[in-house]
């Protein structure tokens, strides 16, 4: 087959097609969709229950030679780090930066591919140097082990190399803009180099760049399991160049610790490195960089790091280690409500019995440890929620408009007790609070889903978000979904009025709600809407389950 032009549709070698097992693909992303950084209950419903027919899309796009990839949905996320404001203790305003989600195809593909690259990428990354996504027993759900792990083994790494006796200083480098940044053409480069077929990284190529949007050779998207992993396996030459030249190291992602003698040393490391660094596009991020002594970079908290070991202990003897990982750590599960009856109510359903001592005393420890809130938050409020506790129910009131980096967290935690009416009513002052950022608001809106009988006052606050064209399509999408499964025939009229003037990606989650309506006007909505797209007629096979 000739060589793929990039921004026109593709196809493959029937013999590399046939290796590619599309099952595994599918199963990762309901795995993966659990910590998206956009909520997109309609796109999921393709995944759990059209899985076959999207299987099958895929294949016969690629088979005709047509596979024509579209652009990403993405949305600013805050980051956690903050702009200072000085001569005050004031958290100022958040950096941010973009979460993405594919639609159905061209995830599945995207997916597939990165399945494809694991035996290379394995074999490519040291295991001794490279601590994050480490890749999972083939055929898991998780393309990843357990984050804890992870992190836990990057600990020890730091541990060890401390206490070598050469070591007297810890240079700390941080990469800017690291996704963002990656050049796809050098990626495409080395996955060639360590022996990926190119019938694969040809397409994988293809795939990347178009979602660039701008035909750019820059960056990948943040926030799905195949950019974490190629996305770790970027800085692996780099971790080779620090093994030549016989210097300790350990990364987790773009977060690199090398150890060296002394300040002097640094330097001359630097002077190789940076360069190297360039090589591949990317550059230091000069505000987060430092060196440090080595007996500071584990004294920092160690009272704060008993009490998480001690929280960690407790939970590990209770919980299996996948679904350990999946509810806790850096990041947290959302539990969307996909019964066909609309009820969401926490009071129903029975809560994991959890021993939670040691995660309350570490919770309890907050105001101790300035700077380190949301790595406590991040573990602690998924434990509770999956515990049925409110112990943290005001913090997080008090918290959730202060830390907009928390609020998918946060939103999924108080999603589990709006049959309280004090905190139903603060979730809905938060989904009608202009000031909110539209990633916060669609979390919001993905949290009031959960409640027990939402009012007509709640959806009519939502169906105005869901008319605003100035709101974000994620956003709108959300909360059109919220007023399709919720509200009455006269909100359902507002709806159906709006389809014509939104995005297909708005238009598709209007139609999805359509399962929930009853008789003549669940029918009209298929007969008038199944035939607008591929993601239409997908969502048709899904809703007959």
């Amino acid at each position: 087959m000739a060589d793929i032009k990039i921004g026109e549709p593709f196809g493959m070698e029937a013999s590399a097609l046939a290796n590619i097992d599309f099952d595994l693909s599918i199963k990762r992303i309901l795995n993966d969709v659990k910590t998206d950084f956009i909520y997109a209950p309609h796109l999921n419903l393709i995944y759990s229950r059209a899985a076959d027919a999207l299987k099958a899309a895929v294949i016969e796009d690629i088979k005709a030679g047509q596979f024509a990839p579209g652009i990403p949905l993405s949305i600013e996320v805050p980051k956690s780090f903050r702009i200072p404001v000085e001569s005050t203790k004031r958290l100022g305003p958040a950096y941010s930066r973009p979460g993405s989600i594919l639609l159905p195809k061209d995830r599945v593909l995207y997916q597939a591919l990165a399945d494809k690259s694991t035996d290379v990428i394995g074999k490519a990354l040291d295991g001794t140097r490279s601590f994050s996504h480490q890749l999972a027993e083939d055929g898991s759900a998780a393309m990843f082990i357990p984050t804890r792990t992870c992190w836990n083994d990057l600990q020890n790494s730091l541990a060890t190399n401390t206490q070598v006796e050469t070591v007297n200083y810890v240079l700390k480098i941080d990469i800017a803009n690291y996704f963002g940044s990656i050049n796809l053409h050098t990626l495409i480069n080395v996955l060639n180099d360590s022996g990926f077929q190119k019938a694969y990284s040809s397409r994988l190529e293809a795939l990347l760049t178009s979602f660039t949007g701008e035909r750019s050779s820059r960056g990948i998207l943040q926030g799905v399991y195949s950019s974490d992993l190629f996305g770790n396996f970027y800085m692996a030459p780099i971790d080779r160049i620090l093994k030549d030249m016989g210097v300790p190291s350990s990364r987790y992602v773009d977060d690199l610790y090398i150890f060296v003698d002394s300040v002097d040393h640094a330097d001359r490391i630097l002077r190789d490195l940076i360069p190297a660094l360039r090589s591949y596009d990317l550059s230091l991020n000069e505000n987060k960089c430092k060196i440090m002594p080595k007996n500071v970079l584990h004294a920092m908290e160690p009272d704060l790091d008993s009490l998480f070991q001690a929280a960690v202990e407790e939970i590990a003897a209770q919980i299996d280690d996948e679904d350990f990982d999946a509810d806790y750590g850096f990041q947290s599960e959302w539990e969307s409500e996909d019964d066909e009856d609309g009820e969401g109510s926490e009071e129903d359903e029975e809560a994991t019995p959890i021993e939670l001592a040691a995660t309350i005393s570490l919770f309890n420890s907050l105001d101790q440890y300035p700077g380190q809130e949301e790595n406590v938050e991040r573990f602690c409020l998924p434990l509770f929620s999956k515990a049925g506790s409110d112990h943290a129910v005001d913090h997080v009131k008090d918290a959730f408009r202060k830390r907009p980096a928390m609020a998918q967290i946060y939103s999924s935690y108080l999603a589990k007790f709006l049959y309280d009416s004090d905190l139903r009513a603060f979730v809905g002052s938060l989904v009608a609070d202009a000031a909110l950022a539209d990633w916060q608001k669609m979390w919001t809106v993905a949290a009031l889903m959960q409640a027990p009988d939402p009012t007509d006052d709640e959806v009519k606050i939502v169906l105005d978000i869901a008319r605003d064209g100035t709101r974000h399509d994620a956003l709108r999408a959300v909360a059109a979904y919220f007023v399709g499964r919720f509200g009455d025939h006269a909100r359902r009229q507002s709806l159906r009025a709006l389809y014509p003037q939104v995005s297909n990606y708005v238009q598709v989650a209007i139609y999805a709600t359509s399962r929930f309506w009853q008789g003549v006007e669940r029918a009209n909505a298929k007969a008038t809407w199944a035939g607008h797209g591929p993601l239409h007629s997908l969502l048709t096979i899904a809703m007959k389950k």
